[in-house]
Order: structure tokens, then C-alpha cells, then sequence
């Protein structure tokens, strides 16, 4: 179904009355939330505010990160004495709302550390800096200047390692800042030193161990005026940009654009309560919080932190898990005969996705089913192929393989008796059982 098919759809079922670019930041939280909360409420509403907890302050904070369970939130900040950007850390508590932010010292460097960026599985982290071995640049008055170059640390299960400089071509005599990694692709902003008004988007591809070199994005995405802190969605299908072009609300406003194939179409500016009369940039997406994270220029002074989040709907996946330690899903598809995954089975497996990431101490057995169609061993066979297919999925969204176990237990433990499509259906379904760690 394409995007503005299922967007007529979705406006024409719920009737709702607010913008067109809201309906589609709403369709993205709707389309990632799980299959059992999928119920809407009769005026849904975007709530748009300072994030909660002491992390604003007078100084700038941007380029806000979380780690995949959403339980730790990174951003930088120029408020310590040293007259450096720093990147901060702070735990969410039970609350909901933040700690008290501390200094990352094992990230940080005597010099500006900037746009930490957090992978999906929680285990790389990208930053930009200016620290002692970064590119010099030759300024036109003849002084030499440091580039803010991007660097890559990684997580060993307590600690990050310290930040080791990417190679080139991604670090230049240029200003490169704001990374985003989603699989093997790298986003991330570069601009002469000191024209931060000539910055652009642009991406490189790792591939056979090393990185390709960095080409700009597309227009529509790069144009005349100045595109920064790109980042895509979790599936790669959407993304999040800022710019300043004409016809926004402020300087900077935020933007979102469809992904198809190599190009980049139905641009749309996120509008109110997103985009304000100040600037906006750098729009993230948090999976298991169904939160969107950006930055807003707050009274002409400096960049705040902010969310933005649809109310909480009831997690029937998470409060079954909790209770009974296992859930049947006979709404994870496969192709038939197959154990290739049909897409529409990603809503319900994010559920499990977003669950796991919740509780990181968790771990899982995913066992298949059939019917009892077909022979035995053909069943058996599939059904631990189709075990394997959906923990791929989930090790694709970040989980740790060593966190899933799979089992085929084909037609040996049927729902009911009978080979009618009703019946056949309730025995073909996946299992997800809590284990011990």
C-alpha cells in the first residue's frame, strides 16, 4: 500500500480534523505501535514540551540519543567551566522524568565533543569533535584551525571505548558533525570551516570494510539553503531532516520525506506544535517510548531539548509477557509454505522488539507452529525455520543474538484438532516464552 493511500485511509476511518503533516508523524507512531494497543483515541493529539527533568538549562543543549532501551539519554551541552561543548548523560527515572545530567568523561576531550549518536543495537556510539588529531584546516588569515571531525567509540557491555577517528574520505578539512547510522549507512552534516550556512547532508556506505566515499543526498533533501541533522526512522523508510529553505514557520524548520529506493519524495514540513516562530533541528524517533526527540530554539537564545508524544496506549504484548511469561501470536505471516516473513507481521513482532529493549535483562525462546497439514517432517522443519526467520528480525532491531533461543515444534501441539483454513490458522502461530537468563 503506498504512503498517501494508507494516509487517506487513515484520515478517512478516524475523521481527524488537525493538520495533514501531524496525521503523518501520528500514521509513523500508529504504524510502530503494537498490534493490541492499536486502539485510538476519539481526539488524538500530539503533546508537544520542554523534555522532563533537569536537562535544560541557559546554555545550548542539542542532538539528543537514547539508548535502545530508553532508559539512558545522551546529548551535549556547553555548561561546565572548561568553555567546551561536553557530552551529558542522565537516567531516566521511575518517574518518567530525568536525572540530573553528568559529564561522559571517557567520550569527552579537552576540546568541543558534540552530537553523540547511539545505534540501534546500543553498541556503537558516533560523535563529532575537535580534539588533538583532527584535520587542520589553513584559514584565509593564514592561522591554522581543527576541523570537527567524526569519531566512533564502542560499547564492551559496561564502559564505551574511547573514541577512535573515522578514516578518510568521511573526515575532511570540512566541518563534519551530526552522524546518523542506520545499518551500513552513514548520515551525517559537512560544511566549509566557519559557513555553517553551506551545510549539506551527506551519506556513505560501509562496505568491504571500509567506507564509501561520502555523496550528498538528493534534492529535494540538499538544495539551495542550508540541510542539517539528518536521521531516518527505524525501518529506513522516513526521513528526518532540518533546513531553513523558504516557506517554513521559523529559520530552521523540521522536515520529513518518504525513502523510495534512491530517491526522496513528499517532502513535508512537520508544521505546528512541531516547527515554531524560533528554529527546530535535529528530530529523532524513540521506538519503545513512541517518542519523538528534537531540539528548539527556546526565546532567541539558546537550543532546548524536547518531545514530542502521542498518550500511552496499554501494551497488551508487555502486560501478557508479565504475567504469564508467554505470549501466542498468530498474527506473525509468513509467505506460504515458507518461512519468509510477510511484512505485515513487523507490527506485531516490534511489540516483542520494544519489549526486550524495556527489559534488557530478559531473555526469550521463540518457538514455531503449523497446522497439521503437510508431513511431519516437512513441518517440523518449517516451523524452526520460521523460528529462526523472526529471531533474525529481532536480532535485525538491535536485539543481542544471544538473548533468543528458537524451537520448531511443528504440529505436535495443535490449538484445536482439524485441517480447515479456521483451524489451520489458530495452530499456525509463534510462541514467545520468558527463560531464565
Amino acid at each position: 500500500m503506498i504512503f498517501h493511500e494508507m494516509l487517506w485511509i487513515f484520515k478517512s476511518l478516524f475523521h481527524f480534523k488537525f493538520s495533514r503533516q501531524i496525521t503523518i508523524l501520528y500514521l509513523c507512531i500508529f504504524f510502530s505501535l503494537p498490534i493490541a494497543s492499536q486502539v485510538l483515541p476519539s481526539e488524538p493529539s500530539l503533546v508537544v514540551a520542554p523534555i522532563q527533568g533537569p536537562i535544560n538549562t541557559e546554555f545550548q543543549e542539542f542532538a539528543p540519543t537514547m539508548t535502545p532501551d530508553a532508559k539512558t539519554l545522551y546529548f551535549y551541552s556547553k555548561r561546565s567551566n572548561r568553555g567546551y561543548t561536553e557530552i551529558f548523560k542522565s537516567e531516566r527515572k521511575k518517574d518518567g522524568t530525568w536525572d540530573f545530567p553528568e559529564e561522559v568523561d571517557v567520550l569527552n576531550s579537552p576540546f568541543d565533543d558534540q552530537s553523540p549518536f547511539i545505534s540501534r543495537d546500543g553498541k556503537t556510539l558516533l560523535l563529532s569533535s575537535n580534539r588533538d588529531g583532527s584535520v587542520e584546516v589553513m584559514l584565509p588569515d593564514g592561522k591554522v584551525g581543527i576541523s570537527r571531525d567524526l569519531y566512533v567509540s564502542n560499547w564492551n557491555g559496561k564502559n564505551w571505548s574511547k573514541p577512535v577517528a573515522l578514516p578518510a574520505p568521511i573526515n575532511t578539512d570540512d566541518i563534519e558533525e551530526n552522524p546518523h547510522l542506520l545499518g551500513d549507512t552513514l548520515l551525517f552534516t559537512r560544511y566549509p570551516f566557519g559557513k555553517p550556512n553551506l551545510a549539506k547532508i551527506y551519506f556513505s556506505q560501509y562496505k568491504g570494510e571500509k567506507w564509501s566515499a561520502p555523496k550528498l543526498l538528493p534534492s529535494p533533501i540538499n538544495d539551495n539553503y542550508a540541510t542539517i541533522a539528518a536521521a531516518f526512522n527505524d525501518d529506513g523508510t522516513i526521513l528526518f531532516f532540518s533546513s531553513n529553505r523558504p516557506g517554513g514557520y521559523g529559520g530552521f524548520d523540521l522536515y520529513m520525506a518518504k525513502i523510495d529506493g534512491d530517491s526522496f519524495t513528499d517532502v513535508e514540513n512537520l508544521g505546528d506544535p512541531i516547527n515554531s516562530g524560533e528554529d527546530e533541528a535535529y528530530i529523532i524517533f524513540q521506538q519503545v517510548k513512541k517518542t519523538f526527540l528534537f531540539c528548539r530554539r527556546v526565546d532567541g537564545r539558546s537550543f532546548d531539548l524536547f518531545t514530542a508524544s502521542v498518550p500511552k496506549q496499554e501494551n497488551i504484548v508487555q502486560k501478557k509477557l508479565e504475567e504469564t511469561k508467554k505470549i501466542s501470536l498468530d498474527s506473525v505471516y509468513f509467505e506460504r509454505a515458507s518461512s519468509v516473513l510477510k511484512p505485515e507481521s513487523s507490527v506485531s513482532l516490534d511489540a516483542i522488539v520494544d519489549y526486550l529493549h524495556e527489559n534488557s535483562d530478559k531473555k526469550m525462546k521463540v518457538i514455531g507452529h503449523t497446522d497439521l497439514t503437510g508431513t511431519f517432517d516437512d513441518n517440523m522443519k518449517l516451523s524452526k525455520e520460521r523460528a529462526d526467520s523472526v529471531k533474525q528480525y529481532l536480532v535485525s532491531k538491535g536485539i543481542d543474538p544471544k538473548r533468543i533461543l528458537t524451537e520448531g515444534k511443528g504440529p505436535t501441539q495443535p490449538m484445536v484438532q482439524g485441517t480447515d483454513e479456521a483451524s489451520s490458522k489458530k495452530n499456525r502461530r509463534t510462541e514467545f516464552v520468558l527463560i531464565d537468563p
